[in-house]
């Protein structure tokens, strides 16, 4: 029996991947820098493995730092205004808490994001636990952030539930040996995933909560 479904955050619950993704490309255009999409597609739900700034410094050495972060930053809020959680998350998080099971959010993002993310959402009472990068060693595919929700809820892996959207989100999953549902968004969807997920979908939409439950009770 599920006790505790636990629910990644950016590319997940709210799509921030894309928003980021955009942001860098829109940036790289302007400086007319070709964007290393690979590097940048191999490190999402983990942590980023290459310094996105770097190759813009080298090809604009008269434009500081600080200046381009800026520019990324004010790029970012601008695609994000008016945006929600991805579609069927709200519903989902509202079902689990009918249900009387625990939600948890494991990020390998920082606490500060989070909370920013989720309190500009409206989301925040709906977490009873959040573990975030600020919490553990090693962030995802390392399990270190779901074995760490385990341990707080006290329970076994089979007790959880997993919702990822990545492959490195996914793999810890499956390292901690928690069932994990895939909800790829526009940016993973062409991603491969570990065949070992339970289950995928396009999005929450196309299983309700208790759905899924049943489905992933029966493998």
């Amino acid at each position: 029996m599920v006790k505790v479904v636990i629910f990644d955050f950016d590319g997940l619950v709210f799509d921030t991947e894309t928003y980021d993704l955009e942001s860098f490309q829109k940036l790289y255009d302007k400086y007319d820098v070709a964007f290393p999409l690979d590097e940048w597609l191999s490190s999402i739900g983990s942590s980023l493995r290459f310094d996105p700034y770097e190759l813009l410094l080298i090809n604009s050495p008269d434009v500081s730092r600080d200046n381009i972060r800026a520019e990324r930053s004010k790029l970012y809020h601008e695609l994000l205004e008016d945006k929600s959680p991805r579609e069927g998350v709200e519903g989902y998080l509202k079902r689990a808490k009918q249900l009387g099971v625990k939600i948890a959010l494991a990020s390998s993002s920082t606490r500060s994001w989070i909370d920013y993310h989720i309190n500009k959402l409206g989301i925040g009472s709906y977490f009873d636990y959040i573990c975030t990068s600020d919490d553990v060693e090693n962030v995802k595919p390392e399990p270190d952030l779901y074995n760490k929700v385990l341990s707080y809820f006290q329970i076994k892996p089979n007790e959880a539930l997993v919702f990822e959207d990545s492959p490195n989100g996914s793999l810890a999953s499956i390292r901690a040996e928690i069932p994990c549902v895939i909800v790829p968004n526009e940016t993973t969807r062409l991603l491969h995933f570990d065949e070992r997920v339970i289950l995928r979908l396009n999005s929450k939409k196309d299983m309700t909560l208790d759905e899924v439950l049943k489905a992933v009770s029966m493998k």
